[in-house]
């Protein structure tokens, strides 16, 4: 079993109940071990709305490529279009940060995932579930690099 840090979030419909539901449907193939806070922020990037975002932590034995294909049909099945330009709006998000303390390059998946330390949104939640998880890339524990993060002003919902 691996564990796996995922960033969720949603800027279009009922935020809350998108990721709640995005939540219960990975729920029935992995086991779900942590939520964060949900935390309100502003579209970087992005059309629309303010995102709503969090972290979660699960448990699988779902390979890196596999589990990226299963939370895509999640997204798919909630209501985001596919194919998606950059910078839409959407009803869930998922992203995986880190899977365990594996580092893959490849080209559909980036592990672990190359923005995260840019944004706060991913950062604080992070810091609230698994303050001392390393980053394998920088062999630093996350609130260490949330500690030398600038501060974009996110609010807890």
């Amino acid at each position: 079993m691996e564990n796996v840090i995922i960033g969720i979030g949603s800027n279009k419909g009922d935020r809350e109940k998108n990721i709640i539901r995005g939540i219960k449907e990975l729920g029935k193939f992995v086991k779900i071990k942590k939520i964060s806070f949900f935390y309100e922020n502003p579209p970087i990037n992005a059309k629309g709305g303010n995102f709503l975002n969090g972290v979660i932590e699960i448990s699988t034995k779902i390979g890196p490529s596999t589990l990226l294909k299963k939370l895509k049909e999640i997204e798919k099945k909630i209501g985001r279009e596919f194919p998606h330009k950059k910078g839409d709006e959407r009803e869930i998000d998922f992203d995986i940060i880190f899977y365990g303390n594996k580092i893959i390059r490849e080209k559909d998946i980036k592990i672990p995932h190359p923005e995260y330390k840019k944004r706060e949104f991913v950062l604080k939640p992070l810091t609230e579930i698994e303050p001392d998880y390393i980053d394998p890339e920088l062999n630093k524990k996350v609130k260490d690099i949330y500690k030398e993060f600038k501060n974009e002003n996110i609010k807890k919902d």
